[in-house]
């Protein structure tokens, strides 16, 4: 699937990009993997704090391109926004990786952006989180994994195996769950790891998983393919006992029970605003350290709509702070 949308919400004060001079508008190319509601808040919200910053619609176009989950489509249209933008910004890790992949292609130097990208030293989008050189900053959605994996064992003091569920072409999910799977072991409870390839394999791997003898609960990171086919999970564990945590809300909503969830709409603005900095001429991407959220930046949410469905009780201490999406 590809979508091509020109969107002209956003604004400059000041100009300050090579090639702008000034004149005409500013154009910042926008690549998204896939449509879900976490990567399209991600989106809103750069688009927003950029506004935020008074930006507008006689300054800067933006070009929207919708890659499906195509590896070789996120690379063609990341060819094209470099080769036309005079800034890019990727959501998610593939987004980011062919943007830089692109630039590097091209000779190009101009500001790329990312968010919603788990590790990005280990993607090859920085050397460091302090950055400190070349033309690439953005944010980080790593998850608050321990105090998510906490969660199982406030639910349920009694667990003693749990399943875990990414897709293996995923870098930033399997980043996750390698840290899930030691928190979990580091508690003395094992961990059973099963891994699917695409969108076609979702629910047999979901069923397998909660198939496994002695299965108290399933952890998700946030994984784009599952996050765009979350259901075959919520069958999967439906009636069976077993609590579902979920790397953050959306996934969450459509097949869990519990998360410490980070929001990605503001993740969206931490990005706007580095991007707003750049354009203003205030600082240069490399000069930007990655930003993340802390815990306490992050809010608990639950599903009991979900828990009831799969068997499983959440602890009243426990729903006391959670935000409840099914009321």
């Amino acid at each position: 699937m590809k979508k091509t949308l020109l969107l002209t919400t956003l604004a400059l004060g000041v100009v300050a990009l090579s090639g702008c001079g000034g004149q005409g508008k500013t154009k910042i190319g926008i690549l998204q993997p896939v449509e879900h509601s976490a990567l399209s808040a991600a989106r809103l919200g750069f688009q927003d704090a950029l506004a935020k910053k008074g930006f507008d619609a006689n300054k800067v176009e933006f070009i929207y391109h919708n890659a499906g989950q195509s590896s070789s489509d996120l690379a063609s249209l990341a060819k094209d926004l470099v080769g036309r933008c005079d800034m890019t910004f990727g959501i998610g890790t593939g987004a980011a990786q062919a943007l830089k992949s692109a630039a590097i292609d091209k000779g190009k130097t101009n500001p790329i952006l990312f968010s919603a990208v788990t590790d990005p030293v280990d993607a090859g989008l920085v050397t460091s989180l302090r950055n400190g050189s070349g033309f690439i900053t953005g944010t980080s959605d790593m998850n608050p994994v321990a105090d998510q994996v906490s969660l199982i064992k406030d639910c349920n003091p009694d667990v003693d195996k749990v399943g875990i569920m990414y897709t293996q072409t995923e870098t930033n999910s399997k980043v996750q769950a390698d840290l899930a799977k030691a928190e979990l072991e580091k508690e003395g409870i094992a961990a059973v790891v099963k891994t699917c390839s695409g969108p076609a394999d979702i629910s047999a791997t979901a069923l397998a998983l909660a198939a496994e003898d002695g299965i108290d609960a399933i952890y998700v990171p946030t994984d784009n393919n599952i996050a765009a086919n979350p259901s075959s999970v919520k069958s999967a564990v439906q009636g069976k006992g077993i609590l579902v945590v979920a790397g953050e809300e959306s996934i969450m909503a459509a097949c869990g029970s519990i998360t410490l969830s980070v929001d990605y709409s503001k993740l969206g603005n931490m990005t706007g605003d580095m991007a707003a900095s750049i354009l203003a001429g205030e600082k240069k991407a490399g000069e930007i350290p990655v930003g993340s959220m802390g815990k306490d930046e992050c809010e608990y949410v639950c599903s009991t709509a979900n828990a009831i469905a799969a068997g499983v009780t959440i602890p009243d201490e426990i729903l006391a702070k959670c935000r409840d999406i099914s009321k």
